[in-house]
C-alpha cells in the first residue's frame, strides 16, 4: 500500500472515529436520539467505505486479493450513505419525503441479493494508473448495477434540490448546513465519475462523505446545544413560577389566618391601652404611684406583641439555612392555635394538645411552624362544610430513639387516589387550591430528615404521623407503652 493511501486510511479511521463515539455518547445523553443513530450509521457506512475504496488503490495493475467482495461492498455502501443521506437531511429540515425515504430502503433489500448474485458487479476489473502513482482497480458495473448507481445519485441529488426550493423557510444555520451541503455535488458526482472510469486519473478520497459527515455533525451538535439551551430557559422559568406558587401559598397561609392574628393583637394592644390607662388614673389619684413598676409591665405586653409579629414574619420569610435548635412542640402547637383562627370560626374548630409541656425536640423551629401550620390550615379547610365533629388532635408517642409526632382530625377523610399521592405537585385536599402547602410540608419532614405516613378513609378523617430521627429530650413517662414505626 502506497504512503499516501496509508495516511487516507488513517485520517478516516481519525476523522469518523472521534465523530462515531462522539454521536454515540450524544444519542444516549441526550433526548435526539433518533437522528444520532443515523448519523453514526453514515459514519460507518463512510469509514467502511473509505477503507474498501483504499484497497483499491495498487502498485501494479493487477486486482488485491478479495477484489470482488471490495467492488461490491463498495456498491452497497455507496447505496446506504445516499439512503442514509436522505433520511436524516429530511429528519433536520422536516421535507416531508418519509414516503420516498421508505421507498429508497425497501429498493435496498433487492440491490443486496444482486449483488451477492452477481448482478450487480461483474468479475471483470480494469486497472487505471493516477496521478500519484499506482493504478485504481474499478469494478464493472452491470446495466442493472448503473441504474441503480443514477437512482442513488438522483436521490441524493433529489433531497437537496427539494431542501434549497424551501431556502426561505429554514432557519439560518439551517442554510448555512445547506451551502455547506452544496460542496460536495460536484465531490460526488466526481466520486461516481471516477468509479465509472471517467476521471480515472483523480484519487477523490470520498471527501463529499467526509465533508457531510462534518457538516451533519455540527447541525446536530448546534441543536442540541439549542435544545439544552432551551431546557435550562424553560428550567429557569419553572424554577420561578415554582417560587412564585410558594410564595402565593405562604400569602395565601397569611391571608387565611389574619382574622386569628387581628384578634390577638386586638388582645395585646387592648391590653397595652388599658395599663396606660390605668396608670393615668393612678397617677393623677395617689402621687407615690410606683411608675416604673408599671411603665415595665406595658413594656412587657408590647413585648409580646413585637415577638408575636416577628414570628408570622419569620414564616413568610422563603430561604434560609436550617437551623436546629431545642424547641418545645406543645408551645408552637399553642402559637398555630391562635394563628389558625380555629376558635374563631362558625362552628368553630376545637385543637387539642395533648403532646407533654416539657417535651422538648431538636427541630428547626420556622420549619415545624409551617409543618404544623399548614397541616392545621388543611385540616380546617377539609372541615369547613364538614357537619360531622371538628376536632384537631395533636399528640406524642414515646419512642427511646425517635421523636413521632401525630396531627389527627375528624373531618371528611381522602380518597385513596388523593392519599396515595398527596405530596406530589399539584396534590391537593382544598378545592382551588395548589398543593403547594402540603409540599412545604413534605419539604419540612425533608429538612429533619425526617419522614411523613398518612393515614385516611373516606368519613373517618385524616392522621399525619410524622416521624423525626432526633430522640426526644425527656424522660419516658413509665405509665405509656412504647410502640414501633417503621
Amino acid at each position: 500500500m502506497h504512503t499516501w493511501t496509508q495516511a487516507v486510511v488513517w485520517l478516516s479511521v481519525g476523522l469518523y472515529g472521534h465523530l462515531i463515539v462522539h454521536h454515540t455518547l450524544q444519542a444516549f445523553l441526550s433526548k435526539e436520539r433518533t437522528p444520532n443513530l443515523y448519523l453514526i450509521a453514515f459514519l460507518v457506512c463512510s469509514l467502511a467505505f473509505s477503507f474498501v475504496d483504499v484497497q483499491m488503490y495498487q502498485s501494479a495493475p493487477q486486482p488485491p486479493s478479495n477484489a470482488s467482495l471490495y467492488a461490491r461492498a463498495q456498491f452497497v455502501l455507496s447505496a446506504l450513505c445516499a439512503v442514509l443521506f436522505v433520511q436524516i437531511l429530511d429528519r433536520l429540515l422536516q421535507l416531508g419525503l418519509r414516503r420516498w425515504v421508505r421507498v429508497l430502503w425497501l429498493l435496498l433489500l433487492p440491490l443486496l441479493f444482486g449483488t451477492l448474485l452477481g448482478w450487480i458487479v461483474t468479475p471483470e476489473f480494469k486497472a487505471h494508473p493516477t496521478v500519484l502513482g499506482g493504478y485504481y482497480i474499478q469494478g464493472v458495473s452491470t446495466g442493472l448495477g448503473v441504474c441503480y448507481s443514477a437512482f442513488y445519485l438522483l436521490a441524493y441529488l433529489g433531497a437537496l434540490t427539494t431542501a434549497y426550493l424551501r431556502w426561505q423557510r429554514h432557519s439560518p444555520q439551517d442554510r448555512l448546513m445547506l451551502g455547506a451541503l452544496g460542496l460536495t455535488i460536484p465531490l460526488i458526482v466526481v466520486d461516481m465519475l471516477v468509479y465509472y472510469g471517467v476521471f480515472s486519473f483523480l484519487p477523490t478520497w470520498n471527501w463529499g462523505y467526509g465533508i457531510i459527515s462534518l457538516v451533519f455533525s455540527l447541525r446536530l451538535n448546534a441543536q442540541i446545544y439549542q435544545l439544552a439551551s432551551s431546557l435550562r430557559r424553560a428550567n429557569r422559568e419553572l424554577q420561578d413560577a415554582y417560587r412564585q406558587m410558594v410564595e402565593q401559598e405562604r400569602l395565601s397561609t397569611v391571608g387565611q389566618i389574619v382574622q386569628g392574628i387581628v384578634h390577638d393583637l386586638k388582645n395585646f394592644f387592648n391590653n397595652v391601652q388599658s395599663l396606660c390607662d390605668v396608670g393615668v388614673l393612678r397617677l393623677r389619684k395617689d402621687p407615690q404611684f410606683d411608675a416604673v413598676r408599671h411603665l415595665e409591665s406595658i413594656r412587657g405586653a408590647t413585648q409580646q406583641a413585637y415577638e408575636y409579629l416577628m414570628e408570622l414574619l419569620s414564616m413568610t420569610r422563603e430561604g434560609g439555612d436550617s437551623e436546629l435548635t431545642e424547641v418545645a412542640p406543645a408551645q408552637i402547637v399553642r402559637e398555630v392555635e391562635r394563628l389558625s383562627g380555629a376558635r374563631l370560626l362558625n362552628p368553630p374548630v376545637q385543637i387539642e394538645n395533648r403532646i407533654p409541656s416539657n417535651l422538648r425536640m431538636y427541630a428547626d423551629r420556622r420549619a415545624l411552624m409551617q409543618l404544623f401550620l399548614n397541616l392545621t390550615l388543611n385540616a380546617i379547610q377539609a372541615m369547613r362544610d364538614w357537619n360531622g365533629e371538628r376536632r384537631i388532635e395533636y399528640e406524642w408517642v414515646e419512642h427511646p430513639e425517635k421523636t413521632i409526632l401525630v396531627i389527627r382530625d375528624t373531618g371528611p377523610g381522602m380518597p385513596p387516589e388523593v392519599r396515595d399521592h398527596l405530596f406530589e405537585r399539584a396534590i391537593t385536599t382544598k378545592q382551588g387550591g395548589s398543593g403547594i402547602g402540603l409540599m412545604l410540608v413534605q419539604r419540612a419532614i425533608e429538612q429533619h430528615n425526617g419522614s411523613i405516613q398518612v393515614h385516611s378513609e373516606c368519613g373517618k378523617g385524616t392522621m399525619f404521623v410524622c416521624v423525626f430521627p432526633t430522640p426526644p429530650l425527656y424522660e419516658p413517662m413509665p405509665d405509656r407503652t412504647l410502640i414501633s414505626v417503621a
